[in-house]
């Protein structure tokens, strides 16, 4: 087992040197869809088990899906949610602002960093919007319609129209000054899309399930319920897809102040809290709402702390492979705190989310974005990330429309008015404090990069070609380095033996989708680097490296 973070001293052999020294609207399904998993489990099982095993097998079941499906902040806060709601029904409790609370604090406690997850904060308000709105709402509606339609017609009207739009016009409310403080953009046509695409997603959900589920046994039955649950997908991408396209359904707003959101809840809650019966609630949850506004600003100053800049230079492998794609995501903090991105990988949903827990919730945007490597792999992810964390400037390497990603990428930086700067060999970046980003090749497939501040070397090379391999003298040109990232993902005609053994690399770098559908990293490999402490983000998370130039320290997520 990897401890989960060591100091490591840099110590090398004597050697010679030839190198001169960014739509965020799926956020609250999760919590639906943990209603209908817990919903259909606990109605099941509660038949077959009794009523408490009945409760106890649907909580099991709540947290095989959260397993299933990824578990993510949002996920997590959903499912918690969930399981609390089902130990309440069991003692004769109610769910509401207690329970989202404790979540909240439970999972600060857990990870400090969650409050501060996009996905979290999304999922958070609009849990809240529903707690706080939902029945007000529905009510509101069949009063409405009791004035015109007899009670029993109004009451059937009044169920699906709150479930299926004021239910989710109260989340997305709750949520709108959230993403156009992350995203700078908000949907006008979210609002009809939800409600549509919201009745399929029941069926979708279970049929996606059972066939994962079935196809663990035996595939072919798992393709079967795959097929039925094939025309909820469809319908729920044409639809996104339809409001997507509409024109003035997307509304830039441009960069937005931390302080304008916090003012913007302030006022939602105040008019909230003068209504009579909302008053009442808040009064008799004094204590909860006093610790919990205690804990956010405990947790607020931490954050803060942790993000200040400590002196060390911190590179940090993003876990940013999508289920069967394999990329690469290098965020590196330097010294003095500022912020560098190399490529982003394939998805960007785990991009986005891995910078926004890393950079500090001040910082909306990154100092320098390399494109070291333009394939499809390594770029895919960065046009919808750009608008989020918008970069300073932007060095690239290698072709610049030679793949989808990379002419997309293009066009959203010129979008941007973001211009850039094609790197050469022998070129090299200034981080401050000593520390220097050298490029030492660039071909068609991009760059390799040493990444260096007194004694710790870091290799990456991300873009690296067989020809460039013999350039480099596999690595005797380089000489002995702290840490090696394994080129494309550890396919073995890109990381040579002879390359290995020329680096003698103390620690041994991977990023590789869980999944991947090439079979990376190649057996080859993972036989050469027998003896070596290697380092992957399928099996260990994100991993990170942080150092004072004489000493290493290496942290995992898991």
């Amino acid at each position: 087992m990897i401890p989960s973070q060591w100091a490591l001293p840099l110590c090398f052999a004597e050697a010679s040197h030839s190198i001169e020294k960014q739509h965020p609207y799926w956020f609250y399904i999760y919590g639906f869809n943990i209603g209908i998993i817990a919903g259909l489990f606990t109605v099941s099982f509660s038949r077959l088990l009794g009523r408490r095993w009945g409760a106890v097998a649907a909580i099991l079941g709540i947290l095989l899906y959260t397993v299933l499906v990824g578990a993510s902040f949002s996920v997590l806060r959903a499912a918690i949610m969930g399981c609390l709601a089902l130990i309440a029904r069991q003692v004769g409790r109610q769910t509401g602002i207690n329970t989202l609370a404790i979540t909240a604090a439970g999972m600060a406690v857990f990870s400090p960093y969650a409050l501060w997850d996009p996905g979290f904060q999304l999922s958070f308000a609009a849990t809240l919007g529903l707690v706080l709105y939902a029945d007000g709402l529905q009510t509101w509606f069949t009063h409405l319609l009791v004035r015109r339609l007899p009670i029993a017609t109004a009451r059937s009207i009044a169920g699906p129209v709150g479930n299926y739009f004021l239910f989710t016009l109260a989340a997305q409310v709750m949520t709108l000054p959230f993403i156009a403080y992350h995203f700078h953009r908000i949907s006008l046509t979210a609002i009809l899309a939800n409600p549509i695409v919201l009745p399929a997603q029941p069926p979708l959900m279970i049929l996606g399930g059972l066939a994962t589920l079935l196809g663990m046994i035996w595939p072919p039955l798992g393709q079967m319920a795959a097929y039925l649950a094939w025309p909820f997908i469809a319908f729920t991408i044409r639809a996104v897809e339809f409001f997507a396209m509409l024109p003035g359904g997307n509304l830039p707003l441009g960069d937005v102040a931390l302080v304008v959101v916090i003012g913007i809840y302030l006022v939602i809650f105040g008019l909230t809290v003068w209504r009579a019966s909302f008053r009442e609630k808040l009064l008799a949850l004094g204590p909860v709402t006093i610790l919990t506004a205690l804990g956010l600003v405990t947790v607020f100053v931490w954050r803060a702390a942790f993000s200040a800049p400590d002196g060390r230079l911190h590179v940090t492998v993003l876990d940013v492979g999508d289920t069967a794609l394999s990329g690469d995501g290098i965020l590196i903090r330097t010294p003095s705190g500022r912020s560098l991105l190399i490529d982003g990988g394939p998805s960007a949903t785990r991009l986005s989310e891995a910078l926004g827990r890393r950079l500090p919730p001040t910082e909306r945007g990154l100092d320098w974005l390399v494109v070291a490597a333009p394939g499809d792999e390594q770029t895919t992810s960065l046009p919808q990330v750009l608008d989020r964390f918008p970069p300073a400037n932007v060095l690239w390497a290698g072709a610049t429309h030679g793949t989808y990603g990379a002419r997309e990428l293009q066009a959203a930086l010129v979008r941007a008015g973001i211009s850039q700067i094609l790197v050469k060999p022998g070129q090299a970046l200034d981080l401050g404090a000593g520390s220097v980003l050298r490029v030492l090749t660039v071909g068609r497939r991009g760059a390799t990069l040493l990444l260096e501040w007194e004694r710790f070397r870091l290799l990456l090379p991300l873009g690296i070609s067989l020809d460039e391999l013999e350039t480099l003298g596999y690595g005797d040109t380089i000489g002995n380095v702290t840490a090696l990232l394994l080129a494309d993902s550890g396919y073995f005609p890109s990381n040579p033996p002879e390359w290995i053994a020329n680096l003698r690399p103390q620690v041994v770098l991977l990023s590789v989708s869980p999944a991947d559908i090439q079979g990376l990293p190649s057996p080859e490999t993972l036989e050469l680097l027998q003896g070596y402490t290697v380092l992957r983000t399928d099996r260990n998370g994100w991993i990170e490296l942080s150092t004072d130039g004489e000493k290493m320290w290496v942290e995992v997520e898991r």
